[in-house]
């Protein structure tokens, strides 16, 4: 059976990391992962990974951890992309919960946080499906903020 694994942006999938599509309506819902890449590279709380179906590049993440937040904001899932030909087969929750079970290993870890468009219902969705709670909240850039007690 074929394996979901994150793992760490390296040279040897960064590439694939760029090569990924989403659907033409995601595309204007979430950044570039070259974007998102870059910005890693300037802000150290920020860590790209590659999500692998067995070894093949079929998804990319990003976490923060941001020591000086708030306990609800520390730690924080600010990308998050399934490439359009492995989307609706269980990948995506699959590497979500790789993701949540890798941040909870971290003992000061209580709350993971995340943000998607108010609009952005199947996103919502598929993230309260894994137990996260649309807080109400809106971030500065209007997106809704989700957090996950752990």
């Amino acid at each position: 059976m074929a394996q979901i694994s994150i793992q760490e942006l390296t040279v040897k999938n960064l590439y694939k990391c760029l090569e990924l599509k989403l659907a033409e309506d995601q595309v204007d819902r979430i950044a570039p992962n070259v974007y998102s890449i870059a910005e890693s590279k300037v802000d150290p709380n920020l860590t790209p990974y590659a999500i692998h179906l067995d070894e093949e590049v079929i998804g990319f993440v990003m976490t923060e951890n941001d020591p000086n937040e708030i306990e609800e904001r520390k730690y924080w899932i600010p990308r998050f992309m399934i490439d359009l030909s492995f989307q609706r087969k269980g990948y995506g929750k699959a590497a979500m919960q790789q993701v949540i079970d890798m941040l909870k290993k971290n003992d000061d870890c209580h709350y993971i946080g995340l943000s998607t468009e108010p609009d952005n219902y199947s996103a919502i969705r598929f993230y309260e499906s894994l137990g996260f709670i649309n807080t109400g909240e809106l971030l500065e850039e209007s997106e809704a903020i989700l957090i996950l007690k752990v």
